[in-house]
């Protein structure tokens, strides 16, 4: 988490730069803050979907960026405001928080060379008096490059911007027991309230040190995806044995769900509840003689590894 606020200067430098804003401490009002995202893709809009179901944040208060109308128009169509302009989210739009959600190369391809990294909205963005809050979600790439693209080192101290790195499960759209890492401890003073409300509305916080993130990142979206996979794979199997299919999906999707939260309520490992279940001679233990035979924890650590291998950090 970084701030950037006040600077003095001499009086012959306040000459060659452009008068700084009057600072305006007046705490954000999240119920009628500005929401923007530089980016428009599926995060962006599980995202957005989020906000506008379980944070009760309405349509006209979000507005979006993309190079393109291939994504925006949904999102115009649900009465978001949208642009082609990465630099109106933070000039014409004036948003107050804003999630930078665009894909790794499009940052990448700016920070090429870190020490004179190029601007992500074509020009560096505006200063105000007024705090904004910036929430990067591109993985793969540190927050103090995200800094360098948005911000005008030649006053770089006349902003007044929170920065923080935060990872999300695109489950963001449902709510349940959806997680969102963040850089800092949610409930201490390097969180301002306003990102800490507006995220607790659609999430659950948990810290995680900036440096993990590109961990935990593949882990959120593939993870994701293989637990689809998984339920899909159990329902097929109920399927083949018995079950119709609408009964096989519903009851292989409860089962996950009774076994996460049951992992989180004992208190154990993973291990130590597997043998809990197992019996011999029973269907578990055969079932999962089948599995170690196929070798499938050993298939899911290696496509968790490949999910990694996708991100190309930058520091």
């Amino acid at each position: 988490m970084n701030f950037f606020t006040g600077g003095g200067g001499s009086m012959s430098e306040s000459k060659k730069k452009s008068k700084k804003p009057k600072r305006d401490n007046t705490p954000l009002d999240v119920g009628k803050a500005k929401i923007g995202f530089v980016g428009a893709g599926h995060l962006a809009e599980a995202i957005v979907e989020g906000l506008i179901q379980h944070g009760k944040v309405e349509e006209k208060r979000i507005f979006l960026s993309a190079p393109s109308d291939r994504n925006l128009k949904k999102f115009q169509e649900k009465g978001c405001t949208v642009s082609k302009r990465n630099a109106d989210i933070f000039g014409k739009f004036n948003c107050d928080v804003i999630f930078i959600a665009c894909p790794y190369t499009a940052v990448a391809d700016l920070v090429k060379d870190p020490k004179r990294p190029q601007a992500l909205c074509t020009n560096f963005i505006s200063r105000r008096g007024r705090e904004r809050f910036v929430l990067s979600l591109v993985p793969g790439i540190k927050l103090k490059l995200i800094e360098g693209v948005l911000l005008n080192p030649e006053h770089k101290d006349d902003y007044i911007i929170e920065f923080h790195r935060i990872c999300m499960s695109p489950a963001v759209r449902y709510f349940n027991g959806c997680l969102c890492a963040i850089d800092v401890e949610p409930d201490s003073k390097s969180l301002s309230t306003a990102v800490r409300t507006l995220l607790d509305s659609i999430s659950h916080l948990e810290f995680l040190e900036e440096e993990k993130q590109d961990a935990l990142c593949p882990f959120l979206v593939a993870g994701l995806a293989f637990c689809f996979q998984y339920i899909k794979a159990t329902a097929d199997g109920a399927l083949k044995i018995g079950l119709d299919s609408d009964k096989a999906v519903k009851f292989a999707s409860k089962s996950l769900k009774c076994a996460a939260e049951s992992l989180s309520d004992a208190g154990k490992s993973p291990n130590d509840m597997i043998e809990r279940i197992l019996a011999p001679g029973g269907p578990a233990i055969e079932g999962m003689n089948r599995l170690n035979k196929q070798n499938v924890s050993g298939t899911v650590v290696a496509a968790m590894e490949k999910a990694k291998g996708a991100i190309n950090t930058k520091k």
